[in-house]
C-alpha cells in the first residue's frame, strides 16, 4: 500500500488505540488521531494530504455529521468512512447521500471488512 495518511476520529481512547494498531498492521504508514470533531477539523486544516478519515458519528464537542460538514468545506475530495456504536440509519442515509460518505460501519468494527474498505479507498486515492 503506498504511503497514505489516515485520520482516525473517535472520542473513545480504547477504540482509537485498537483501530490505530490495526491500521498499522495492514500497512497504513501514517495515522493521525483526534478525540473530537473540533480536533478533527483542526487536523484537516493542517493536513490537506489526508486520503481517508474514519469518523465517529456520536462525539462530544462536535458530532460526526457537523464535523463532516465542516470537513467537506475544507477538503471536499477526502474519503470518509463513518463509525458508530448506534445504528441510526436515518443519519447514515443523510451522511451517504448529502456528504458522499464511502461507508457507514457499526461498532464493534468487523476488522476484515474495515481492511477491505481501507485498502480499496487508499489504492484508488
Amino acid at each position: 500500500m503506498p504511503k497514505q495518511t489516515v485520520l482516525l476520529v473517535d472520542d473513545e481512547a480504547p477504540v482509537r488505540a485498537t483501530l490505530s494498531k490495526f491500521l498499522k498492521s495492514i500497512g497504513v504508514q501514517e495515522i493521525l488521531e483526534a478525540s473530537n470533531g473540533e480536533e478533527a477539523v483542526q487536523t484537516v486544516k493542517a493536513r490537506p494530504d489526508l486520503k481517508l478519515i474514519l469518523l465517529d458519528l456520536k462525539m462530544p464537542v462536535k458530532d460526526g455529521l457537523k464535523t463532516l460538514e465542516e470537513i467537506r468545506g475544507i477538503l471536499p475530495q477526502v474519503k470518509v468512512v463513518m463509525l458508530t456504536g448506534y445504528p441510526f440509519y436515518g443519519e447514515a442515509d443523510q451522511a451517504v447521500q448529502k456528504w458522499g460518505v464511502v461507508d457507514f460501519i457499526v461498532k464493534p468494527v468487523d476488522l476484515d471488512y474495515l481492511e477491505r474498505i481501507v485498502s480499496a479507498v487508499l489504492s484508488s486515492a
